[in-house]
């Protein structure tokens, strides 16, 4: 119950912070000026930029009839990533593409931190058998190891096969791949909170990632392991929803709108 009430104010803290500015009323090129990459945002929402540069967003959205909240939600998930080091115009590749830049790249960085993180525990702990703080930060690291790797291996075998099944083919609404990747997205998310939980309490246990005084080699290397851990999994979130879970969501809407035609 104190886990889920800590939870539960963590995410009410964190929506406050990340709450995004109303900039609906900002012009095209405004908005331009301010996110170099909002080009590709306009680009993939079929938002024309000649002619509308003086134009508001507002504006712009109801001449083209395109949900402002859309807009605003995905200039948003720009704003945020931008802090990530991703590759260019990865706004504009394909499905198949983003996947094998996940796989290949991603999960194997975050497999290479947990086995790294893990080893430091592990020597860390041997050797300071005594501290307390060190013992609740094992408990809640190996939470974290085991909910992350069981995260990607289901990404791995059962979301990326799936959703390249319905992007490969224009699939009915109602077929069984379509029902699948709703209930896989509701899991995932669910497990990016869990995610998120745990990572938040290791920031605060190891007091944002600060070893302490006269601390040993192996204990530097577990705290500094585990804020690139921190900063990994931030990543991988973002990742997860702007480029996978909002694009899944723009072709069921597709597919949606096909089928009541």
């Amino acid at each position: 119950m104190v886990h889920q009430l800590q939870f539960i104010e963590y995410e009410m803290m964190e929506s406050t912070e990340l709450e995004p500015a109303d900039i609906l009323n900002k012009t095209v090129t405004e908005v331009m000026l301010e996110q170099q990459r909002a080009s590709e945002i306009f680009k993939r929402l079929g938002l024309p930029i000649r002619d509308n540069e003086n134009k508001t967003l507002m504006e712009v959205c109801s001449s083209e009839k395109v949900d402002e909240y859309d807009l605003k939600q995905e200039l948003d998930h720009l704003k945020k990533g931008a802090r990530f080091d991703c590759p260019s115009g990865i706004f504009c590749w394909s499905v198949e593409l983003i996947i094998k830049y996940l796989e290949e790249e991603h999960h194997y960085y975050t497999r290479m931190l947990i086995k790294d993180a893990s080893d430091y525990e592990r020597r860390a702990c041997n050797g300071e058998e005594g501290n307390l703080n060190l013992k609740q930060l094992r408990w809640y690291f190996k939470k974290l190891k085991d909910k992350l790797e069981l995260h990607l291996k289901f990404e791995e075998e059962k979301f990326f096969p799936c959703l390249l099944k319905l992007f490969r083919k224009n699939g009915d609404p109602k077929d069984g791949v379509v029902q699948a990747l709703r209930k896989q997205v509701q899991l995932i998310q669910k497990d990016q909170d869990e995610i998120e939980y745990l990572s938040h309490r290791i920031y605060t246990l190891s007091n944002h990632f600060t070893a302490p005084e006269h601390a040993s080699s192996t204990v530097l290397l577990l705290y500094g392991t585990l804020e690139k851990l921190h900063k990994d999994i931030e990543k991988h979130h973002f990742l997860e929803q702007q480029y996978m879970i909002q694009k899944l969501k723009s072709k069921l809407h597709s597919l949606n709108s096909a089928a009541t035609l």
